[in-house]
């Protein structure tokens, strides 16, 4: 099932929702399967290039299929592998914790990119997610 505007709509709302709780101030980028930007939101008080950066981890996650966090781990162990990729990918993997592919029904359906709190991201992004 492609993701909808209304799909990308309501994750960044509950990722913007989450943020607010927590008196952040983040950006917020869902692509779909093919990468597309679907949504972008910076809410007021995020420096413009979070925006940037929220889509770089969504393009990270949704091409390496799996959340960026995992990716930071994985690039500690093996530093050649992330030097490979960003010599051969088409995009410059981001892998730093906030973007997550957005599965549905075990399928690649787009992801979500979440930049701002460094340290709050990750969590951002997986609550949105629910």
């Amino acid at each position: 099932m492609p993701l909808t505007l209304a799909d990308a709509r309501s994750l960044a709302d509950q990722a913007i929702s989450r943020a607010r709780a927590q008196r952040l101030h983040i950006a917020v980028v869902v692509l779909n399967e093919m990468g597309e930007l679907v949504q972008l939101d910076r809410m007021d008080g995020a420096a413009p290039m979070q925006a940037d950066v929220a889509e770089a981890k969504a393009r990270t996650a949704l091409n390496f299929q799996k959340p960026t966090a995992d990716l930071a781990r994985e690039f500690d162990q093996h530093p050649e592998r992330r030097a490979m990729y960003e010599k051969v990918a088409r995009f410059t993997p981001v892998p730093l914790p906030g973007g997550r592919p957005i599965v549905h029904h075990g399928t690649i359906a787009g992801a979500i990119g979440v930049s701002g709190s460094d340290d709050k991201d990750d969590e951002i992004a997986r609550a949105a997610l629910g």
